[in-house]
């Protein structure tokens, strides 16, 4: 039998959810370049992404059509974003808004279920926000792992408002929630449910100790339902294409046995202790180029000491299992990818517990002055925000007009013929074929990070480029790039800001065909 709800702490007042929703807003606006702020955004993910969702609004199918090796509901959403403008990210920037708004409305809601924060530490959200959105980890904007952690920190609240609002376990339309969460993850990029992996073995533990099993199948079946809707759209579609086959290949097989094939050596060999230690050393390294990451990891951690200890054996159970295997899952590859410790941002809304307790006390022990420490620590706190955004690594494109990227100056001369067959050789589709608004007219368009272990891309840019089959072909200065067929007709170089923040100094080449 279920426990009976106690008292909702976690509801949000009318200035607090405007408060949160105008926060990320205002945060995403400053720092993403898909906002309208900004020229255009250069990353080569995004635009990778953004051009398989053009290419589906015009009939051309994922995988079969266009490689790339992400999940299918990413594309599907860069659709939406490519109906709402072909030629910007404006549509990125609007899905950006509802996850951040949803990230600060989710946060907040946890914050509140341990404490009881005043009106004015609202402050300290715009600040978190600032942190959160503002650095490296965050590039350009428009990344997998953006849209994704909001959506695991609902499902963190969703665990936690039922260790302190009931029995430990999630309410049955909690669980057909988290099954729709964990469809969207996987389907996404499947590497992002390690939480949810964790969240449900938290939930099989404490129904073994309350010895609760119909509750415990009541929950994996309306689990499952939830995955299962969104699963069998996304089948759908392949199976109407025909292209179920090559849905299996591109975002499973590739990646499960190419990405992963370097020998590993030594203890390297264990399969286990391989992902423990590829786990440390990634979070080394991470923490190392990404400051911030420690120090909000650190807070999050210690806030388990500021949660009444009535509630804290169950949320250390489930926090614990869960960011372990977040942790694990998020760095399986076998190469350190700076930015894929991204996803673990769901949980550090935990981390202001420990201030919002502190500024509670102290606030009480200088009650005369209370007057006058809010408004300083409102101005302290702006100020700090202030300073997140003006050390955005992005802010270097701030307001810039599009031609200052080299992208739009070689468009304009793509432009000049029409229905222009386009291929960016040796590199990653860095935003061409949008300034130019064509799209690719071969399946592989673009240098993928599996090329170099899965022949099949470049023998077939390869031999479209030796049959003279493109107008044009971009490069790098780095490609050694040599074809009888084409000659060099422009060079174009612009700042790029990586996004371990150094400045590089890109370098683009155009070749034209030889008629």
């Amino acid at each position: 039998m279920s426990t009976p709800d106690l008292k909702d702490k976690s509801k949000l007042t009318r200035l607090e959810l405007i408060t949160l929703i105008a926060a990320a807003t205002v945060t995403i606006t400053l720092v993403s370049t898909c906002s309208p702020l900004y020229p255009f955004n250069p990353w080569d993910d995004a635009n990778c992404f953004f051009t398989l969702g053009r290419g589906i609004k015009h009939g051309l199918v994922p995988y079969r059509d266009l490689y790339e090796q992400k999940g299918p509901l990413l594309y599907f959403i860069y659709t939406l974003v490519a109906f709402i403008s072909e030629k910007s990210f404006i549509g990125a920037w609007i899905i950006e808004c509802l996850t951040a708004s949803l990230f600060a409305i989710y946060s907040w809601k946890i914050i509140k279920l341990f404490t009881e924060p005043s009106a004015y530490m609202l402050f300290l959200m715009p600040v978190f926000l600032g942190i959160t959105y503002s650095n490296g980890m965050f590039n350009f904007g428009g990344n997998a792992e953006e849209i994704c952690f909001p959506l695991i920190t609902a499902a963190l609240y969703f665990g936690l408002r039922s260790i302190v609002q009931r029995d430990g376990l999630p309410r049955n339309s909690e669980a057909l929630i988290c099954g729709l969460i964990t469809g969207i993850l996987f389907w996404i990029k499947f590497t992002f449910i390690g939480f949810i992996v964790g969240f449900c073995i938290y939930i099989i533990i404490i129904s073994i100790r309350k010895k609760d099993f119909k509750r415990l199948f009541g929950l994996i079946w309306r689990f499952f339902a939830g995955f299962i809707i969104v699963s069998l759209p996304v089948l759908a579609y392949f199976l109407a294409f025909n292209s179920l086959s090559y849905l299996w290949e591109s975002y499973f097989y590739n990646k499960l046995f190419y990405i992963n094939t370097v020998e590993p050596q030594g203890i390297m060999r264990i399969p286990v202790l391989k992902n423990i230690i590829i786990t440390v050393v990634s979070l080394g390294i991470v923490s190392v180029k990404y400051p911030h990451f420690p120090v909000q990891l650190l807070f999050t951690l210690l806030s388990m000491f500021f949660i009444d200890k009535k509630y804290r054996k169950k949320v250390l159970l489930l926090f614990s299992v869960s960011l372990v295997l977040a942790t694990i899952f998020a760095f399986l590859s076998s190469a350190v990818i700076y930015y894929y410790g991204y996803i673990l941002s769901y949980c550090f809304g935990l981390g202001l517990i420990p201030f919002i307790v502190l500024m509670k006390k102290a606030a009480t022990v200088l009650k005369e002055r209370s007057k006058l420490i809010k408004p300083l620590s409102a101005v302290a706190l702006t100020a700090v925000y202030a300073l997140t955004i003006f050390l955005c690594k992005n802010m270097y494109l701030f307001l810039k007009p599009r031609q200052f990227l080299p992208q739009y100056r070689i468009a304009d001369t793509i432009k000049k013929t029409p229905d222009a067959k386009v291929l960016t050789y040796d590199f990653m589709d860095s935003g061409f074929y949008t300034a130019a608004e064509i799209l690719p007219q071969n399946r592989y368009y673009c240098y993928n990070n599996i090329a170099d272990i899965f022949p099949d891309i470049r023998e077939e840019q390869d031999r479209l480029i030796d049959e003279g089959y493109f107008d044009y072909v971009i490069t790098t200065y780095f490609s050694d790039f040599d074809s009888e067929n084409y000659e060099l007709i422009q060079e174009e170089s612009g700042t790029f800001v990586d996004f371990t923040g150094e400045p590089i100094l890109e370098d683009y080449r155009l070749y034209k065909r030889v008629n």
